[in-house]
């Protein structure tokens, strides 16, 4: 009888631990066999303006834009389709009206290059259509892509000879499982610059590059743009400035 209640409380163990490994999943996947993914954390939200300037138009003022990015990659890293497509705008033409279909080009766009150790272009994404654009925000969602912005500074007002129109540049880190190991360095280094429209602030250009040469850490790579704020540490605040 002593033996029988032994054998009876090890298989109740054994059940036991199976049903935590079946609920787990145990290798992070679920019974049906599809990998579960973690979720992208949201950017910290707090943003520091360490310089601002009252000519930029009041929807462009720095913590603004700053708040936009911020909301912009949110929605990428986390593959919110509908945000994305509110946040940002992509269209070939023929606006704005001056351009004639005699001198066509695309005045909006969104690219992406990976730049290798000779300074050629490894891969690149560049669309001038919203739909594409937004299938390959898709694409890189689904590779577990995500960016993190650092600092951004506002540059000129006035382009495509609107008032309402602001370029910015910036630094992010990008990572994703498919991107080569060195590119980017250590910190995963990406720069660019973009614009958007003030009244219904919507980006509608973004060129960011990423280099295998990139040695710098966060903070050496952002700190040609924007003060460093006093004690600021690289992902605990956005740093914007004009």
């Amino acid at each position: 009888m002593r033996e029988l209640r032994e054998k009876i409380a090890i298989f109740r163990v054994l059940g036991v631990l199976v049903l935590l490994l079946v609920g787990c999943g145990g290798d992070g996947s679920r019974s049906d066999g599809v990998v579960t993914e973690e979720p992208v954390p949201a950017h910290t939200r707090e943003v520091i303006v360490t310089s601002d300037d009252e000519a930029l138009p009041e929807g462009c003022r720095p913590r603004r834009v700053a708040d936009l990015l911020i909301r912009f990659l949110d929605a990428f890293n986390q593959g919110r389709q509908e945000e994305l497509s509110s946040a940002f705008f992509l269209s070939e033409g023929p606006s704005p009206p001056d351009f004639s279909s005699v001198d066509y080009r695309p005045w909006s766009w969104y690219s992406s290059s990976e730049i290798g150790d000779d300074g050629r272009v490894m891969r690149n994404f560049t669309t001038s259509d919203q739909g594409e654009l937004l299938r390959y925000f898709a694409r890189r969602h689904r590779q577990g892509e995500s960016m993190r912005l650092l600092k951004v500074s506002l540059t000129q007002t006035g382009l495509l000879e609107s008032e309402s129109n602001v370029g910015f540049i910036f630094v992010v880190t990008r990572e994703a499982p498919d991107l080569p190991a060195d590119l980017g360095g250590p910190d995963r280094i990406a720069y660019g610059k973009g614009s958007l429209n003030c009244d219904n602030l919507r980006i509608f250009t973004w060129t960011m590059d990423m280099k295998t040469q990139e040695k710098r850490t966060e903070r050496e790579a952002a700190d040609w743009l924007c003060t460093d704020p006093p004690g600021w540490r690289p992902g605990e605040a956005v740093v914007a400035c004009a």
